[in-house]
């Protein structure tokens, strides 16, 4: 019986498959030698309904066929056909060889790939509690390899790309077990965009931990940009085959020593020693092995032996002294101190971290699907990322792959032109360092996108800083929503909305915004716009008023800011203050309206008296948590919010308090590390704080730094002026108020607290 060599297909092809709908797209393989093969591609409809013979659209749409290649290579063209519920059956045939795929649709191919928050898995997230429907759920397929890019008996990433994923496959909704590892973002994803257009979604889910973007970039891409060849080469990371296989070798090694310290730890505990691993353990320690102590054993002169010195007793010498010279050193064996260096094919300097390494995943994860024809791409970024200085010449390089891996790379209409999302750097990723640097990335990657020539989106995450689970899915629907303004309706928005512009209006600032959709609102329990800060002349920044106009503008003011010159919203490390979105739920972008050298405002969220939570960091690494604003120092209180009786915002500080020794002290907590004290307040001299006294007697205000103050016996709020006291700029590690007050209980009102 002649074998006949098998027909081998794209990974991407295959059954429950997505193609890209609207683009022809090509079909290549191998199969036998000079030999025929043929294509037949079948459609029918899934609603049930009964469908004429003589219905074109339906049966068999298309028969191919063509001669393989003496190397038994083929190519077929397939034509575009619009997006359905429709299913559609490939037969391919050679000889005797038939390989049929099934359940097969056409809609849009989105490819998810990068780090952070697009790869995390469903079981490891939570999905929002609205009931998902069932019908949309019909729509969603997803193509997820290994989430680590190895597959089964695979242990290191080899330089030689892969062709062909072993394990991986399309997979619907009802393949719950396969389910729970695709990425929650991804899902959630495809859910909100199938739900709108009523067809198939599907997704390549890529998205790797612990990547970054070097591991996506092409070492051929790399060869062509001559600027990129030159940046990663000045970086150090430049890597040939041979430079490679080393550290591949040395990965080996790296792994076969920590398995045999866990073999030896776990032998010890079970009191079962293995030998040949101790002395291997010793060996990789630099220490004496188990051997070489066995064998200086077997020197020593023990008592039990027949020619033991020690059958002669030690007489102790007459004069008392020391017997320690009677004993035979010679006895003990010789320490002989290891350098604990094994051999290595390439140095510590020479080593490079597995996130680093240039083209890892393109080769494994990348290469395989080249030819698929994609709607467009999702990107994040990994924390370390921002350290690198052109990251635009990265992004470049990543885009020339992306172009290199999927189809169309040509179109003749724009609409059919894949889109290109970015999901921005999340505070999560502040270095203590650098804490300003996420910023300036973020910004980076806003003025990137700005210059493309593709359609193209910024995704922010900034206003969910606390951890939760449902985070992932939520960053799906907003790149969901962007997905479809770009491709679907043209009047949702395409990026998370961007100050565009400013006007000035006497004292105050008019800012435009775009991707607006049907216009812009406050966060949900929020009554006040913060965020916002603004500066004269002297470029030093300060907390603003801001109101939404129209639902279209914001307005932005300081009463004591008579020019205003620049403002900037949301521009801290940490905004958790910088919550207003559009009416898509897409948060407003952070950005400052121009890169001059200035002194940006400290977070001062205590002053406006509101609110007695944020979000932030205790100590630097911890999750982000609530935190409270305010806390008793002497005495007892209970600190409230009065949305009534208040000068200024949504409320005010009502405390009841009791004395100690005639004192009652509060502070706001600004020992915070997302608060990165001390608060530099510069060119400011006063304190100025608004005082409501409802007790029938008078009392003092102490704050620390400051002069003493009165406070009257008055029903009406009192405007307090506190003089600093000293000549330079004020620097707060704590800011203690102190109320002296004779009688054993008392209440106090506080709002608006400023620096002047």
């Amino acid at each position: 019986m002649i074998e006949v060599n098998p027909i081998i297909l794209p990974s991407w092809i295959g059954n429950k498959a997505v193609f890209q709908q609207n683009v022809p797209f090509v079909i290549e393989g191998t199969a036998a030698p000079s030999a025929t093969i043929t294509l037949e591609i079948s459609k029918d409809p899934t609603d049930g309904r009964k469908v004429s013979k003589l219905d074109q659209e339906y049966g068999v749409i298309l028969s191919l066929e063509t001669t393989t290649s003496d190397k038994g290579r083929f190519r077929f063209s397939i034509p575009a056909y619009k997006a359905s519920t429709d299913t559609y059956t490939f037969v391919f045939k050679c000889f005797q060889n038939v390989v049929s795929f099934n359940d097969i649709r056409c809609g849009d191919v989105w490819v998810f790939l990068g780090n952070d928050f697009l790869s995390v898995p469903m079981y490891n997230a939570q999905a929002p509690k609205a009931p998902l429907k069932r019908h949309v759920m019909t729509h969603l397929r997803f193509f997820t390899p290994s989430r680590t890019g190895l597959e089964t008996d695979e242990e290191d990433m080899l330089y030689e790309p892969k062709r062909h994923f072993k394990d991986a496959g399309w997979i619907k909704i009802t393949d719950t077990k396969q389910l729970a590892n695709v990425a929650s973002s991804a899902f959630s994803f495809a859910y909100t965009i199938a739900d709108q257009v009523n067809y198939p979604i599907g997704v390549v889910d890529l998205s790797t931990p612990g990547s970054t973007i070097l591991n996506w970039i092409s070492d051929e891409v790399i060869e062509n940009q001559t600027a990129l060849y030159d940046y990663i080469s000045e970086l150090g990371l430049l890597t040939d085959e041979e430079r490679y296989n080393a550290l591949i070798k040395r990965d080996r090694q790296n792994r076969h020593e920590q398995q045999v310290k866990e073999d030896v730890s776990s032998g010890r505990k079970n009191l079962d020693i293995d030998l040949n691993k101790e002395n291997e353990l010793g060996q990789i320690l630099g220490e004496k092995t188990a051997i070489e102590n066995i064998e200086a054993a077997s020197d020593l002169d023990f008592p039990t032996s027949e020619n033991s010195t020690f059958k002669n007793r030690i007489t102790p010498a007459a004069d008392g002294g020391s017997t320690t010279k009677n004993l035979d050193f010679n006895m003990m064996s010789n320490m002989q101190v290891k350098s604990g260096k094994s051999t290595k094919d390439i140095d510590d300097s020479q080593y490079i971290k597995k996130k680093f390494r240039t083209s890892t995943l393109y080769r494994y994860k990348l290469a395989a699907l080249t030819g698929l024809s994609v709607r467009g791409m999702c990107f994040s970024p990994e924390a370390e990322e921002q350290l690198f200085g052109r990251y635009d010449l990265l992004l470049m390089g990543l885009l020339g792959t992306l172009s290199q891996t999927f189809e169309p790379k040509e179109v003749y209409d724009d609409s059919l032109m894949p889109s290109f999302l970015l999901v921005t750097m999340h505070p999560k990723c502040v270095d203590r360092d650098f804490p300003y640097k996420v910023l300036e990335f973020n910004e980076n990657l806003r003025e990137f996108t700005g210059k493309l020539n593709m359609p193209s989106g910024l995704v922010s995450l900034h206003d969910l800083l606390l951890p939760d689970k449902t985070k992932t899915f939520t960053l799906g629907v907003r790149l969901a929503v962007i997905a479809m303004g770009l491709h679907i309706t043209p009047k949702m928005p395409k990026s998370c909305p961007e100050c565009i512009g400013v006007e000035k209006a006497g004292n105050k600032l008019i800012l435009e915004f775009d991707n607006l959709a049907d216009g812009l609102r406050l966060s949900e329990g929020k009554t006040e716009l913060r965020g916002f800060t603004i500066c004269g002349e002297d470029r030093i920044f300060y907390p603003a008023q801001a109101r939404i106009l129209h639902g279209v503008r914001v307005m932005v003011w300081r009463d004591d800011i008579e020019e205003p010159v620049s403002v900037t919203y949301g521009f801290s490390p940490f905004p958790h203050d910088a919550t207003f979105k559009n009416l898509n739920d897409l948060p407003v972008m952070p950005f400052r309206f121009d890169r001059l050298p200035a002194f940006y405002a400290p977070d001062l969220y205590f002053r406006s008296c509101d609110d007695l939570e944020m979000i932030g960091m205790r100590e630097w690494g911890d999750e982000f948590e609530v935190l409270k604003v305010f806390r008793t120092f002497k005495g007892n209180g209970v600190i409230s919010t009065d949305n009534m009786n208040k000068t200024e915002g949504s409320a005010s500080l009502h405390i009841r308090y009791e004395t100690e020794n005639s004192l009652y002290g509060f502070e706001p907590n600004l020992d915070y590390a997302s608060l990165m004290g001390p608060l530099i307040i510069r060119n400011k001299h006063k304190l100025v704080i608004d005082v409501f006294n409802p007790d029938p007697v008078k009392k003092e205000l102490r704050v620390q730094g400051f002069v003493t103050v009165d406070i009257k016996q008055s029903l009406n709020w009192q405007r307090l002026e506190i003089e600093w006291n000293k000549d330079e700029d004020i620097v707060l590690d704590s800011l203690r108020f102190t109320i002296v007050d004779s009688s054993k209980n008392g209440e106090i009102y506080i709002d608006n607290i400023r620096f002047l």
